[in-house]
This record gives structure tokens, C-alpha cells and sequence, in this order.
């Protein structure tokens, strides 16, 4: 391959890796309102668990966005390279060399933390890396004339006589990655949300428990234990309503499971309807919030169920009978029609006072903390 191919293959690779890079950044802002991605095959390679993780932001943005960063910068590289007149001959694979190699131990990481950390395995994460490593490969074939070491020394002395400029462009960089920090934090969360508008749910057992006169308001959550994003909102919601002993927050379970949900018709998350199950089951004995916490934080922690239960004291034989029961099958068909009746369309959604808010719960959707005695 000479050089000149070698940078033509870098340019369509670092194009690859910037569309790559925006279906990531989609899809991680898909995932943090709730919705499913297309890559959600099975509990594995499940693109969702990824990007709902607490690996999925580095400095604040998605590790996405910087990848898209890198890609573009290797993409205007690629290019200056392939102009009729360099300023010498084997300009700038020495830079796309030294890009190359981070990006490539960047994958690398990212590797060993989907695998080691999170449990799951993002395709369109392992198309980037592959990306990244042909890219190391096409700018290393590119410095072959004089060596690695040669091509970067010219590169760094050209950006060395060329001071002006070379500042400029970096300070345009800075200023790139300031303008989408900005952006990103303006949107009120340390995610990117696409949170549908609210929906008025019809008329239902559900909206009429949020509307008990002159007791509590009521929160009604639908969600998964299988749910990646539900585990974050969860979180949010125990920290929201801490303060909030004038809300209730009662708790439905909405299974991605075909097993046992009728409007679910591929593969999502299997085993959820046993985990609704398990929950129905720890509510008998009193214990639905531990044992709530508990699953929510065994998507990481990956024990057995029954590990799970004996962790939070519950009494093993009741649980075991309970699993079978029909009267069990039967609550968690009732909470998966109570969904399909207010409309839901993901996991986790909130519903208050006939009103839903998938994705998460807005502290706009309460009343002021004073409006009702505790």
C-alpha cells in the first residue's frame, strides 16, 4: 500500500468512525429517555446497558462525542494529507500515527471495561473499535517511507514553524468542544434526554389512584429490573422523593420479556418476568424496596436470584412457593395491562395525577412540597 492509498483508507475509515460515532451519541441519548435501541439483542450484547452505564461519560460528555472529536480531526488529517502540494513527503501520517495509537488504547480500555465492568457488549462500540485499529494500521503504512519516528519529527517541526496557525487551530478546537459541552449542559441533566412531551393518560385504575382526594400524591412507576435505565432513574426518583413523605410511590412492574408480556415480540430482556415475579413476591413480606434496590443493583453484580433474596432477609421457602403461584403470574398481568392501558411506550415511565412522564420523574410533575400535609 503506499502512502498516498494508505491516507485514502485512513479518510473513509475516520468516515466511518464519525458516522459510528453519531449513531453512539443517538443512541446514548435514546437510551437515557428510556427508549430501546436496535441493538438491545439479549442481555449481552445489549447496546443499551452500555450506554446507560456510568462509563458511557468521560469529562462530562459521552465518550461517544469525543470519539466523534477524534474521528473528525483524523478525517481534516487525512485530507491535508492528500492535497497535490505537502509540505513534505510523508505529512501528517506521523500525527495520524500518534492519534491512531491513542484511539486504538482507548478501544482497548473500553474493551476490557464492557467486558470486566458492565457485563455487556455494545456492537456499534466494537464496530468504533475495529475502526480505530484500521486506522492505526493505515497511518502506520503510511509513514513507511522514513519510519514512524522521522514522519513525526517533520510533523511536530512543521507545527513548530507554522505557530500561528497551529494555535489557531487548536484554540478553534477548544472552542468546538466548549460549544457542545455548553449545549450538553444546558439541557438540565448529565445526560442528553429526548424525553417524549407528556402524554394525559386516559382514564384508568392507575390515574384514579394518583387522584385520591385529600391524601398523598401518588407516583406510579412502570418499570423493568432488567432495565438498565431504570436502575439510573430509580436512583433518581429514591433521591427526589427523600424529602417527600406527602408522595407515595407505588411501584408496577412492566417486563421487556415476551414471556409474559404480550406487546413485547423480540428478544429484550430476558428473565425479566421472573425478576417482576421475585419482586411481587418480596412485596408479600413486606420487603419490595430492599429487594427493588437489591435487583436493580444485581445488573451489575450478576448473583442468583436466590442470593439475592437471602440478602435481604427473605423468608426462602414463602419466596420459592410464591415464585409458582398463580396468584403471582396474575399480579404481574395486571400491572403489564395496567401499562398498555395508560399507553406506555418505555421503561422506566411515571405516572402523576393522569399524566406520564417516560424516561424519568420531572420535580415540575410534583406539587410544592407544601401544598399537602405530610
Amino acid at each position: 500500500m503506499t502512502p498516498r492509498r494508505a491516507l485514502l483508507a485512513s479518510a473513509a475509515l475516520a468516515a466511518v468512525g464519525l458516522v459510528l460515532a453519531g449513531v453512539l451519541a443517538f443512541e446514548h441519548a435514546q437510551a437515557h429517555a428510556g427508549g430501546t435501541s436496535f441493538c438491545a439483542i439479549n442481555d449481552f450484547v445489549n447496546c443499551d446497558r452500555v450506554a446507560t452505564s456510568r462509563y458511557s461519560v468521560a469529562l462530562g460528555l459521552p465518550v461517544a462525542v469525543w470519539g466523534g472529536f477524534a474521528y473528525g480531526l483524523a478525517l481534516l488529517l487525512s485530507i491535508a494529507g492528500l492535497r497535490p502540494e505537502r509540505p513534505h513527503a510523508t505529512w501528517p501520517a506521523g500525527l495520524l500515527f500518534v492519534l491512531g495509537a491513542i484511539a486504538t488504547a482507548t478501544a482497548v480500555a473500553l474493551a476490557l471495561v464492557s467486558e470486566l465492568a458492565i457485563g455487556a457488549l455494545c456492537l456499534l462500540c466494537a464496530g468504533s473499535w475495529l475502526v480505530s485499529a484500521a486506522m492505526f494500521a493505515a497511518a502506520w503504512r503510511a509513514t513507511r517511507p522514513v519510519g514512524v519516528r522521522a514522519a513525526l519529527g517533520a510533523d511536530l517541526a512543521l507545527l513548530g514553524r507554522r505557530l500561528p496557525r497551529t494555535v489557531a487551530v487548536l484554540v478553534a478546537g477548544a472552542a468546538c468542544v466548549a460549544l457542545v459541552a455548553a449545549a450538553y449542559r444546558t439541557r438540565g441533566s448529565p445526560y442528553w434526554e429526548t424525553r417524549p412531551a407528556p402524554a394525559v393518560v386516559p382514564a384508568a385504575p392507575v390515574a384514579a389512584a394518583a387522584a385520591h382526594a385529600g391524601g398523598p400524591t401518588v407516583v406510579v412507576e412502570f418499570s423493568d429490573y432488567e432495565c438498565p435505565f431504570c436502575a439510573i432513574a430509580h436512583e433518581e426518583t429514591d433521591a427526589l422523593l427523600a424529602s417527600r413523605p406527602d408522595v407515595k410511590l407505588v411501584h408496577k412492574n412492566f417486563p421487556l420479556d415476551s414471556a409474559c408480556n404480550p406487546v413485547v415480540k423480540r428478544a429484550m430482556h430476558e428473565g425479566a418476568c421472573v425478576l417482576a415475579a421475585a419482586g411481587v413476591c418480596a412485596e408479600e413480606q413486606g420487603k419490595l424496596e430492599p429487594m427493588s434496590d437489591a435487583l436493580f443493583k444485581n445488573q451489575r453484580q450478576k448473583l442468583p436470584l436466590d442470593a439475592v433474596a437471602e440478602g435481604v432477609g427473605l423468608d426462602m421457602a414463602r419466596f420459592h412457593e410464591c415464585l409458582g403461584a398463580p396468584s403471582t403470574a396474575r399480579r404481574v398481568q395486571q400491572d403489564i395491562a395496567a401499562g398498555i392501558a395508560v399507553g406506555l411506550k418505555a421503561t422506566p415511565t411515571y405516572v402523576v395525577n393522569g399524566v406520564a412522564y417516560p424516561g424519568k420523574l420531572p420535580v415540575e410533575a410534583l406539587p410544592p412540597a407544601t401544598a399537602r400535609a405530610p
